[in-house]
């Protein structure tokens, strides 16, 4: 009888870990590095779902990577042919060096978030930054007003607040301009344009802003 039991046990074990290894998006690394000549490179470090619990958050993602690479929104199955399109639009459409990194940077039972960091070199460097959000019940990229609980107003003070060392093209925080925005662990990034910058984080500490948060998304780690 305690045999049975135990091999009860077991199997309710592992059927409770394939629940849980299930519900998160699985990831693989790629990467790639071009050089056109001295003037001219690409480069690219790209962490790439590959399965997750639907495929609307697997699909969501991949889009959103597409947009970040700049090429042509198709669910790329293999990220080294996605990779190989970005270099080569890169070579054709742009200019002096570039170097882009995505990661997965935070994930729990209902969203999962990545982020990029793209550097663009030739006479002037130029950073861009996002952070995207899915909701994984249906794929969709969590926005603004789902985060918040407070008008736009309000979420330029909280980005004046929490600018940081960040050099910005406005005196006032009514010049600023929210974008987009996405959890990462102990943190609310909101992202939006500054000096020598197309996309900026601006880091609000999770804790800190509680209040301005809707109900759905707080408490979420």
């Amino acid at each position: 009888m305690h045999k049975y039991k135990y091999i009860i046990s077991f199997l309710f074990l592992m059927m409770a870990y394939g629940v849980f290894a299930q519900s998160f998006v699985n990831t693989r690394d790629y990467s790639v590095k071009r050089t056109a000549s001295q003037q001219k490179a690409f480069s690219a470090e790209l962490e790439y779902p590959i399965s997750g619990p639907s495929t609307d958050v697997v699909t969501s993602i991949r889009a959103w990577v597409c947009d970040i690479l700049e090429i042509p929104q198709r669910n790329f199955s293999d990220a080294n042919v996605l990779l190989r399109l970005a270099a080569d639009s890169f070579f054709v459409n742009g200019h002096g060096q570039r170097e882009v990194k995505i990661e997965r940077s935070f994930e729990d039972e209902r969203c999962v978030t990545f982020q990029a960091w793209i550097t663009d070199k030739d006479e002037e460097t130029w950073y861009s930054a996002d952070c995207a959000s899915f909701n994984k019940e249906d794929g969709h990229r969590i926005t603004l007003d789902e985060i918040f609980n407070c008008d736009e107003a309000q979420i330029k003070q909280l980005m004046w607040q929490y600018r940081g060392d960040l050099r910005l093209d406005v005196d006032v925080p009514e010049g600023l301009l929210p974008v987009n925005a996405g959890f990462t662990d102990g943190w609310v990034i909101v992202i939006g344009p500054a000096y020598h910058r197309t996309g900026a984080e601006f880091k609000l500490r999770y804790m800190d802003i509680l209040q301005y948060l809707k109900s759905d998304y707080s408490g979420y780690y």
